[in-house]
């Protein structure tokens, strides 16, 4: 499970919270005649590593760090970081990194998996590449507290998201400003998003995490589809081409369900 690549915010970056995408790429892969296009923007994840997006098999982004599993192995990894000046920087848990001494950005590579990590030169308090790096290695072997576990909301969330072919989620303080057009809204802890995609049709689930179950709103739900289903909007307009929309409540979760055509994906 995916969920095993998140350490708790507080060992990643001293921080609070933080956002997690999962992408099933086999299933993707599997799939690509069904889909808009072929999703290559995978491949800027892991450049200048010559593998390509059909030949991986899941990417994670924790925060600022990405976790690429694929078919290739560690040599072959290695010798394309070298061919572009990355320069060997340690190595950690069986994962040798590389550093490019122009920009900051750190890998981690072992046979079928590598973590990607890059300087957040904004960030206030900035974490090292590869201080990062080995805090996700770490949640992975279970040497530090995992997001889910350490965060009683993550871990409703991840637990009512399930598995996906894309999955993705952040918990969060509760708003200052909430509105129905901007997915703000007041008592909100936690929200994330599943795609599960067969063949030409994806399932699609939204779940919005309330502090407390009598928080949770279904016709604010709904007046936040409306008004972010249309294209020419200038918004997210994430609904637009959502059908069979229906929204229910399960305790302190409010979830919005529709499917769509996977043509719409990376067209």
């Amino acid at each position: 499970m995916f969920t095993q690549w998140l350490p708790a915010p507080a060992a990643l970056n001293n921080a609070d919270h933080y956002r997690f995408d999962y992408y099933d790429v086999a299933t993707l892969a599997a799939n690509r005649d069904s889909l808009g296009g072929e999703p290559t923007v995978f491949e800027q994840t892991w450049q200048p590593v010559g593998l390509g997006w059909a030949d991986a098999t899941a990417v994670v982004t924790v925060d600022s760090v990405d976790v690429v599993t694929g078919e290739f192995d560690r040599e072959a990894a290695v010798s394309d970081l070298r061919g572009e000046g990355y320069d060997r920087a340690g190595e950690y848990k069986g994962y040798v990194r590389y550093r490019n001494p122009e920009t900051g950005r750190v890998f981690a590579v072992t046979d079928g998996t590598m973590l990607v990590s890059a300087v957040d030169r904004y960030a206030p308090d900035a974490v090292d590449p590869s201080d990062r790096l080995q805090t996700v290695v770490d949640a992975r072997t279970g040497d530090v507290d995992r997001y889910a576990e350490a965060s009683e909301d993550m871990g409703a969330l991840v637990e009512a998201l399930g598995a996906g072919t894309l999955v993705r989620g952040t918990a969060m303080d509760d708003p200052d400003a909430a509105a129905a057009r901007s997915g703000r809204f007041e008592n909100l802890v936690a929200e994330g998003a599943r795609s599960v995609l067969d063949g030409g049709t994806v399932e699609e689930t939204w779940v919005y995490l309330y502090d407390r179950p009598r928080d949770v709103d279904t016709a604010t739900l709904e007046r936040y589809v409306e008004e972010n289903d249309d294209r020419s909007g200038g918004v997210d307009a994430q609904f637009a081409a959502v059908e069979d929309i229906s929204y229910t409540q399960e305790g302190r979760k409010g979830i919005i369900t529709g499917t769509r055509d996977a043509a719409e994906y990376y067209d």
